[in-house]
């Protein structure tokens, strides 16, 4: 029944994979995928207990860049390359070494001090969108896009004359993590990956030269006067990291949850009258329809899990987006609603591997549907049914056609 039911490259699947996930949690909430040799995880308990359990990891081995040939070859080692030692691809003890680099790099103060500046982004984007006499929008390519790829680019310090490059080098390298990624799809990430490594790499001298106060100058720094608590390479990787999940998560919440928003013309109505609700409309978008669906996980040791015994390198798909709609978590699941307390979603993980960049990531959400509802209240869908990207990792919109 499972493999009738997951049929993760089916047009249907594909455009609303909910139901599905409805039934599965239902009737196989643990299911050994045969396609993908990973078990499918979709109950929200499971999820969390998972996600916290030290017995399972990201990865089996924490690879280096000198034992990288060790592991992988040909096209995958070169891609590999641009993952090691990156904080979401890392188990103890070289995940406590970079994520102490973190804390003392990207703290809780750098955040605060972009907040001005993204509100006023997001300000002076709306501002553009106004100045169109057409008064019709890509609300993704046109609004949402530029606000993380811009705040990730001002947090690193990279020049603005450079910043076109960010966002295709972002989107080639995550097809790379798609389960059902093509020959070319490969051939794209790994193109991707080494370009932005390259564009590092060639980046960091200039930051010594320039003394700057950003993240980029902040890790370099570090690197400089303990290369071994930060290799140059673990150096690039993690700002690649930052400027991946950074833009896809905020990009994909926008656009996911201003369509499920505007699909429901009496909660957006509801949400200018109650700016209030901001913040939990934030959090509802990313329970709702969860731009990241799973997240791969692997056996460190052999383990018994609720009579089924998995033995080490066993791969597991934690999903998200299935746990995020859980009735045995979320009251009315199905329901989009922007009032909803408490909001336990999963959307930024549990755990070791809990997203460092939440904070930010907020902190953006709730500018955005700020400036949205102040500045462009009569937002309304031009397509009613705009399509999705067909992958399974990332869900995402194609666009979001909209007027106002």
């Amino acid at each position: 029944m499972s493999q009738d039911v997951f049929q993760p490259t089916s047009p249907a699947f594909l455009a609303d994979p909910y139901p599905a996930y409805a039934q599965l949690r239902r009737d196989a909430p643990l299911f050994f995928y045969k396609p993908w040799r990973k078990w499918i995880v979709t109950r929200y308990e499971d999820v969390d207990t998972l996600l916290r359990d030290r017995r399972l990891g990201r990865v089996l081995h924490n690879v280096s860049e000198v034992s990288l040939t060790e592991h992988f070859s040909g096209e995958e080692a070169s891609f590999e390359l641009s993952r090691v030692g990156s904080l979401l691809e890392i188990e103890p003890p070289d995940h406590t070494r970079i994520k102490d680099v973190f804390h003392q790099t990207f703290t809780p103060k750098r955040v605060r001090t972009l907040s001005h500046k993204i509100e006023n982004l997001c300000d002076h984007l709306a501002d553009i969108l106004l100045a169109r006499s057409s008064r019709e929008a890509d609300l993704i390519s046109d609004f949402a896009q530029t606000i993380p790829v811009t705040v990730i680019a001002d947090l690193l310090g990279v020049p603005e004359g450079d910043r076109h490059l960010l966002v295709p080098w972002s989107t080639g390298i995550i097809g790379w993590f798609e389960p059902e990624r093509t020959p070319a799809m490969e051939r794209e990430a790994v193109g991707c990956a080494q370009a932005f490594m390259t564009y590092l790499r060639d980046l960091i001298p200039r930051k010594r030269s320039m003394q700057a106060d950003d993240l980029l100058s902040a890790m370099v720094g570090v690197h400089d006067a303990e290369p071994e608590r930060l290799s140059e390479q673990e150096l690039i990787n993690n700002c690649i990291l930052l400027l991946n999940a950074g833009h896809e998560a905020v990009v994909n919440v926008i656009g996911n949850g201003m369509f499920a928003l505007l699909q429901r013309p009496e909660a957006w109505e509801r949400l200018k009258l109650e700016p209030d609700l901001i913040p939990s409309a934030v959090e509802e978008a990313m329970r709702f329809d969860t731009p990241l669906q799973f997240f791969e996980r692997y056996v460190l040791e052999d383990l018994t899990y609720r009579g089924f015994d998995w033995p080490r390198g066993t791969g597991l798909c934690l999903y998200y987006a299935a746990a995020n709609h859980d009735p045995a978590v979320f009251s009315e699941p199905e329901t989009f609603d922007i009032a909803r307390d408490p909001n336990p979603h999963l959307a930024f993980g549990r755990g070791l591997h809990y997203c460092i960049g939440a904070p930010l990531a907020r902190v953006e959400l709730t500018a955005a549907l700020k400036t949205l509802t102040t500045r462009l209240p009569g937002l309304e869908l031009a397509e009613s049914k705009p399509e999705y990207h067909p992958k399974n990792v990332f869900r995402y919109l194609k666009s979001l056609p909209v007027r106002y």
